[in-house]
């Protein structure tokens, strides 16, 4: 009986990697993650298979990167971007928004949590890993900086804002290794950081750098089936906010926790443009 072709580590050519990078990204909901991305994954999976790989193993390694990578982002219905990019042209915002998982379950909870941004007053708001979010919260009154790892996300975000004349940037940023976000009064961060599961140490880094007057952040009150969870307060982040001296309020809606804090830095010029 013939041996299964093994290929090894070393001998991973540039052109094959690139094939398991387009064979991962075939799934609609992973095809807007960057390359670069989808490699860092994919090097971690291979690592796991120092003897090679047959093909068994290459099915393998496509499958464990792509629930990897789906931890980075949300998950759309059986639509593709431009479907999407469709509804929001013909006005069907909250179609659209019933579409990804986050702000579907978000939805009951925009009229308030746009009155909070709106008491706030802010002049530029920074939305970290923003989804599909700026279509609900989004307007002419601030500059609007939206962030996600996923470009289909950010093309839906750049369409909205071209159609409704809304002054912003888009950008794609890694929220565990970016330390360089522009300033901003308002900074949204809503139920990003269990999905990418950023170590504590972590979310302290990236909150410490952040240069925002406020904060607006959520976590999950609801597990994946859909049942409540035990722990809503997550107390190692209170930790992380009162040792760097952010003042907090905790909120809750029906599936998620929110905390309203604020850094106590000064406030800026608050006028349009990344610094």
């Amino acid at each position: 009986m013939p041996q299964k072709v093994k290929l090894h580590l070393n001998n991973f050519s540039k052109c094959y990697i690139m094939l398991l990078i387009k064979k991962i990204k075939e799934k609609k909901e992973l095809s807007g993650i960057p390359d670069n991305i989808v490699k860092e994954v994919l090097d971690k999976v291979l690592k796991s298979y120092p003897s090679g790989l047959s093909k068994k193993d290459e099915k393998l390694v496509i499958k464990e990167s792509r629930s990897l990578l789906r931890n980075y982002v949300g998950r759309f219905k059986a639509k593709s971007s431009a479907s999407i990019i469709k509804m929001v042209e013909k006005g069907r915002i909250n179609e659209a928004l019933m579409l990804h998982a986050s702000t579907r379950e978000r939805m009951p909870f925009y009229d308030k949590l746009r009155k909070m941004i709106k008491d706030m007053r802010p002049g530029r708001i920074l939305d970290i890993g923003c989804g599909l979010n700026p279509l609900a919260v989004a307007e002419k009154t601030f500059f609007y900086y939206a962030s996600d790892i996923d470009e289909n996300n950010l093309a839906v975000v750049k369409k909205f804002f071209d159609m409704h004349s809304i002054q912003g940037e888009i950008f794609i940023a890694d929220m565990r290794k970016e330390r360089n976000f522009p300033e901003a009064d308002l900074c949204l961060i809503l139920k990003v950081f269990d999905i990418v599961k950023m170590p504590h140490k972590e979310v302290e880094s990236l909150l410490a750098c952040l240069k925002c007057r406020a904060f607006i952040m959520s976590f999950p009150t609801i597990t994946l089936s859909g049942k409540q969870m035990k722990n809503k307060r997550r107390i190692w982040f209170e930790i992380i906010l009162n040792k760097l001296g952010m003042k907090f309020e905790i909120i809750s809606s029906s599936n998620e926790l929110f905390y309203i804090s604020h850094s106590g830095r000064p406030k800026e010029d608050s006028g349009p443009g990344r610094n």
